[in-house]
């Protein structure tokens, strides 16, 4: 289990990397032009703020975004523990990452400050867990029915 929570992780975070980086370039060709004479940052200005320099408040909501899917992936592995019932793996998956989820929105997107990135934030989350719960209930579906499947061969051999 830990093994596997491991490899989701990393792939997690590299997959969230990669699309994120992905995005940004959409958003500077699509956003870039616009504002010819201001160079276009993919951040909230009170998170660029923070920093220096404006690439390294990308560089850390990159990273944060990340480490946020990570546990996202990792944490996927609740859903695996076959002792637990549907609904209490989805109550604990869902605490693990609103634990994170909730922080980091705050911190890179003032969560609190800007109504826009709250339902941008909540609608992300809402995804992100929406997909997660389908992919475990299909699972979970496909092995009741993989059972009732073998328990009809076993009876048919009784008979």
């Amino acid at each position: 289990m830990i093994k596997n929570s491991l490899i989701r992780g990393v792939n997690s975070f590299m997959y969230s990397i990669g699309i994120y980086l992905l995005v940004q370039i959409f958003a500077t060709f699509i956003i870039g032009p616009v504002n010819n004479n201001v160079e276009f940052i993919p951040v909230i200005p009170e998170f660029a703020a923070r920093f220096t320099n404006p690439y390294m408040a990308v560089y850390v909501q990159m990273l944060l975004i990340g480490l946020t899917s990570a546990i996202f992936g990792a944490g996927s592995v609740i859903m695996e523990l076959e002792r637990l019932s549907l609904t209490v793996q989805s109550i604990l998956y869902l605490i693990i990452t609103m634990a994170v989820w909730i922080p980091v929105g705050c911190f890179c997107w003032g969560l609190h400050k800007y109504p826009t990135a709250m339902v941008s934030v909540g609608l992300s989350y809402l995804i992100a867990y929406t997909i997660s719960w389908g992919i475990q209930y299909r699972q979970c579906k496909r092995n009741i029915q993989e059972i009732n499947r073998k328990l009809e061969e076993m009876r048919a051999e009784d008979i």
